[in-house]
Order: structure tokens, then sequence, then C-alpha cells
């Protein structure tokens, strides 16, 4: 920074009576002292580094790590010593060391492993551009507190509604303030004008108790964990979906997902599910990834190049791939197929329905009893139903089950985008026998409610078949006719793809699962017998055992 001089502060005593010998104690395979040191160093604002300390040992580490350093009085060294007279003694004492002269000081308490140089910087970039005498991190901490007044209990707050719709509360971290050299001279490092900066919980911890200890020594080694997902209105969202899922069951690693910008559809939904999605431009994903430098990548971006899989594979990285066609399969740890049970199977090709994940909504579902007649028909064609089946099948079968009294459920995806001619063309036939749904997350009860389903060639099928739900496929596009599980060796009756078959194919189809009831039960006997319960523990059992290799 031209002109500003910018000093650091570390305050670092040897006596601790929570945590003994705390400031020298390992985190992470580190004394603790070591990271607030590194952030330091690190930061692009701090033009010096200076522990204050009593203690030899401490004194000693601090300088092996880079920092200089600074014997504290023993008068200062006492821990019913407020903070603010410590550094104020210590900057002075360096000033006049070394003949120099701050603008501004910065107090970073070693007790604060998990603090970035970035947030340091953010913090002496907010003092210094809002012309405030102090600013510090802190965190939103809004909840519904209580307090006592003459031994009676007082709440704080005046209405009592959601946390998220109380006013703000931040708190502060303690991890890093700084001010003016001006402002510590009048003997407090908290001003009139003060700045926040509000920074994730997560990088709040101050660690007092050996709880927060073991914590933060969870969190600074955790591994990383990248997903790579395609989604746009061409792919669908079966692979957003997927990785949702097994990041919900990843939750003790730092998971971080990437989309190339052309798959909206799928960062839309992931963000949905409260995870941040970084997005980087179409042919940019390999720079991004290895800017994230993961333990592990699970790409669900279909097929993948070898060039692709060798860089990670050469960077360290354990590689998990989905449903992945290409040259990359060959260099990839595992690849995962459910859906092409014909790719030849192999140490690193696990293919078949076992590996399928089905989602909790589906495991936990009570199956429900044979129904000797149809009276509930569900239509369904992924995310995006890009070849507009809704629209056709509906056309196709409507008048017959007006005749016959079935219940149709129409339920479309997200990404569906005739919604408004589908919804006008119902109106206008008159039909109560109907229901539209958008986007619903309740399609395990509709599909365990239904008799009969017509769906793509998707993972909707097993999904189906995890319920017993006789299904009739009809493929959106080439790809989907090659996923062999929609067979009849399974219960399901394919008819191939849409573009290749007459409506009259359809209806008839229809009407023949619809009025035979032996066909009907013979479908839910071969679903009985596929093993698609376990596939989920199964692909996460084996993505831990790569991390853990």
């Amino acid at each position: 920074m031209l002109n500003i001089e910018v000093i650091a502060i570390i305050p670092a005593r040897g006596g601790s009576k929570g945590i003994p010998r705390k400031n020298l104690r390992p985190v992470a395979g580190r004394p603790m002292i070591y990271y607030s040191i590194a952030a330091c160093i690190a930061s692009k604002a701090i033009d010096v580094v200076v522990v204050s300390t009593d203690d030899d040992e401490i004194a000693v580490m601090a300088e092996r790590f880079g920092a200089e350093v600074l014997m504290r009085d023993t008068n200062l060294a006492d821990d019913k010593v407020p903070l603010d007279p410590v550094i104020a003694n210590v900057v002075s004492a360096y000033e006049k060391l070394n003949d120099r002269t701050f603008n501004y000081v910065v107090t970073v308490q070693p007790t604060s492993p998990l603090v970035t140089p970035d947030d340091i910087d953010l913090v002496i970039n907010k003092l210094i551009n809002d012309g405030s005498d102090t600013a510090q991190t802190v965190v939103d901490d809004r909840h519904l507190c209580w307090t006592m007044n003459d031994d009676i209990a007082k709440p704080t707050y005046e209405a009592r509604v959601n946390r998220q719709m109380l006013p703000v509360n931040f708190r502060e971290t303690g991890a890093v303030i700084s001010c003016t050299r001006q402002q510590l001279k009048t003997g407090s490092r908290i001003g009139n004008k003060v700045s926040l900066v509000e920074v994730p919980q997560i990088r709040s911890f101050d660690i007092d108790t050996f709880a927060d200890l073991y914590l933060c020594d969870a969190l600074l080694t955790r591994k990383r964990v990248v997903f790579t997902v395609k989604g746009f209105a061409e792919v669908g969202l079966g692979h957003a979906f997927r990785t949702v899922m097994l990041a919900n069951e990843l939750v003790k690693y730092d998971i971080v997902f990437i989309c190339e910008n052309e798959n909206d559809l799928a960062i839309n939904y992931i963000r949905s599910h409260n995870y941040n999605v970084v997005t980087c431009e179409n042919g940019q994903l390999l720079k991004e990834v290895l800017y994230h430098q993961p333990d592990l990548i699970i790409n669900d971006i279909l097929s993948t190049d070898k060039l692709y899989i060798d860089t990670l594979k050469s960077n360290n990285i354990k590689v998990v791939n989905f449903e992945d066609m290409g040259s990359g399969s060959l260099s990839a740890d595992i690849v995962i197929n459910a859906l092409y049970p014909h790719q030849v199977a192999s140490d690193n090709v696990l293919v078949g329905e076992k590996y399928f994940c089905v989602r909790d909504e589906f495991l936990y579902a009570d199956v429900k009893t044979f129904n000797e007649t149809v009276s509930k028909v569900l239509l369904t064609f992924g995310g995006v139903d890009e070849g507009n089946l809704s629209q056709r099948v509906y056309s196709i079968i409507k008048d017959y089950c007006k005749s016959n009294n079935i219940y149709i459920t129409l339920v479309l995806g997200p990404g569906y985008p005739h919604f408004k001619q589908l919804e006008e063309s119902i109106i206008s036939a008159g039909s109560g026998t109907i229901e539209l749904i958008k986007a619903t997350k309740r399609i395990s009860d509709i599909m365990n409610n239904s008799d009969l389903a017509i769906t793509s060639g998707g993972r909707t099928v097993l999904e189906l078949a995890s319920l017993l739900t006789p299904t009739i496929v009809i493929c959106q596009n080439h790809r989907e006719t090659t996923h062999t599980f929609a067979s009849d060796k399974n219960g399901v009756t394919n008819l191939g793809f849409c573009k290749e078959i007459s409506d009259e194919t359809i209806l008839l189809s229809f009407i023949n699962l619809v009025e035979n009831k032996s066909l009907r039960l013979d479908a839910r006997k071969k679903m009985q017998l596929l093993q698609l319960t376990q596939g989920k523990k199964r692909v996460i059992s084996i993505i831990n055992s790569l991390l853990n290799e």
C-alpha cells in the first residue's frame, strides 16, 4: 500500500487455564500459532508481523514460522490484563526500536486458526476505505435470547419469530480487529466509527475448549471433494439430482460444486439446495478444478476424454466418474455405471443396477399393495422433457382414461418449457381426470400411489422399479435406448425411441398393461428381485475408501 504502513500483532501468552499450552497445541499437525502467523505473512496489506509473548518456547516457534517477536513485560502478562494496553505497548515498543511509524494496527488472535489472509485484507481495506476508527470480523448471531432482570427472565426480542426474521445481531469473533494508530493512542482499539466485516460461521472459530480444539482439527484436516455437473435443456437434471444426493451424504468433507456456464439448469438446482456453485466459462472446467485442489473429484458430466482425466491424476486427484463412456473412463479410478450394463466391467468400471443411487424418499417409502384394477396413472418425462412427451402421451391416452375413470397425474420437471401450452390444452379438453404438477419434491409419494407409469428411459425407471410400479418406457433420445435396465427382464415395457413409434403403438401398449392384471403382477414380481436399495450405500463406501487410501 502506497505510504501506508500496517503492523500485525499476534498476542500469545504462555499461560492458558482452559487448554494448557494452548498456543502451541498441535492442530492438524502444526502448533496452533502457526496458522495466524502464516495468514498474516500471506496478507497483501500487512508490512510487519509481530508476536507478543511472555513465553520463550512460543517466541522460538514464532520466529521459525517467520514472525518477529517482542517479549511482553511481566506486568502485562497476567490473564486479568485486557488486550488494548498490551497491543498499545507492543506497537510503541516496536516503533521505538525500529524508528518506524505505522498508520494502522491489526490484531489477529492465534486461537482463530481458520482465519484466512483474505479475511485480514478485507478488514484492513474496510478500515481504510470507510475512513473508520476500527474494523473487525463479526458473525451474524441472530437467536432468541433471554436476560435476567431482578431475578426475572426477560426476552431480549420483541416478537418470537424464526431466527432469519429477527433483527440483525452481529457478534464479534475477536479473530481480527484493526484500528488506526491514532485510535490506539486513546487507549482503546474500538473507536466511535466502527466498520464490520461479516465472515462465515466456520471461520469464526475461537478455540477455548478441548471440544473447540477437536472440531477445528477436523475442519483443517478434512479433505475436499469437487463435483463437476452437467445440466441443461438437452441433458436434463438427472446429474444434478444425483450429485446433490451424494453431497448430502459426504458431510465430513469440504464440498465444492463446479459447473461450466452452459449448465444453467444444474446450477440453479444445486443452488436451490443451499450449495455454493463455482461457475466457469465453457471449456475452462479443468483449469477451475485444478485451482480448487481437490483430493477427489466426482465427474457427473457423461463422457470424458483421456487428457482431462490424466491431468487430474497427475495432480494426485482421485477420480470417480458416472456414466462415462469416453476415453477418460480408462484412466479414472472408478467409473460407476448403473444405466449402461453393456459397458464392459473391469477393476475400475462398476456396472449394473446394484450401483444405482436411490434417493432417501424412495428408500423409506412403504410400497403399496397391488391393485386389481388401474385407477391412477402417472406420466413423467424428466426434468426437461426434450421431446415434449408429456403433451404427446397425454393427448394419446386422455380419452381412454376418461372413459375408464382412470385419473392421470402429469408431473413436469423444473426445466419443462411448454407448461403454458400444455395447461391450455388440458383446460380446453375439459377433462376433470388429470392433475398437473410442476417440479414436485414428493415424487415418490406420487409414484407409490400410481398403479402404472409412463416415463422416459432415464433414472426415473429405476426409481419406479424400487416402488414396484409397472412402467412403460418411451426413450427421449438414442442414448436412452442404450439403458438396457428398461427391459422386460426387469418388469419394464420398453417401446423404444419416441420418433420411431406410432401413437397407436403407445395407446395399445398402455391399454394392454391396464387391462392385463397378470402382466402388471408379473412386472411387480420381477422388480421385487432387483437390488436397488443398497446402491447409494455401496457408492458412498467406494468414495470413502478412495479418500482414505
